[in-house]
């Protein structure tokens, strides 16, 4: 039976919010629960040795995937978004990086892998060397899923990926960007 202060007809196909909500939520009704595909790494403390951040994300969908990334230096208090290059199944995405850092949008064909290098601007100064990770991808508001599988890794200047610099796509946590 429903609770008619919930406004809602259906009595198949519902949603709880949460375990104490007493009010469910129609999978047929235009109200829709607010479930951020926003996720970040949090702050990380960047090894001294490491000289790029790489964010790699694997679209394992047959549909393309729209997702925004962000790479902000917290070095010092303007927070900064740091200069980015993309490879898309191993081609440079030049075109994409003009002027003024931002975050990156991109749509990331079927079944393919996005790269993005972003470069720390002091990597030399390491005085507060932390810097954060966010990611957006597409989802169900209703029931998340992982279209996208994303990975960071800090590398040093021959590749290799320092240590406390990995978070993987489980270690990544939900959390409000625009």
């Amino acid at each position: 039976m429903m609770n008619s202060c919930c406004n809602c007809d259906c009595h198949k196909n519902v949603f709880r919010l949460n375990k104490v909500s007493s009010c469910p939520i129609c999978l047929s009704s235009s109200v829709q629960p607010s479930v951020p595909n926003n996720f970040t790494t949090g702050a990380i403390w960047r090894n001294p040795a490491t000289d790029k951040i790489v964010v790699t994300l694997l679209n394992k969908t047959d549909a393309p995937q729209t997702v925004t990334v962000s790479v902000v230096d917290w070095q010092n208090c303007a927070q900064a978004e740091m200069q980015k290059e993309a490879f898309l199944c191993g081609e440079s995405q030049p075109s994409l990086f003009n002027g003024t850092p931002t975050p990156l949008t991109f749509t990331i064909p079927a079944k393919k892998l996005l790269i993005v290098h972003a470069t720390p601007q002091n990597a030399w100064l390491p005085n507060d060397p932390c810097y954060e990770v966010l990611v957006k991808h597409p989802g169900d508001p209703v029931f998340p899923s992982d279209p996208v599988i994303f990975n960071t890794w800090g590398i040093n200047i021959d590749g290799v990926p320092q240590e406390g610099n990995t978070v993987l796509h489980q270690q990544f946590h939900r959390t409000f960007f625009t």
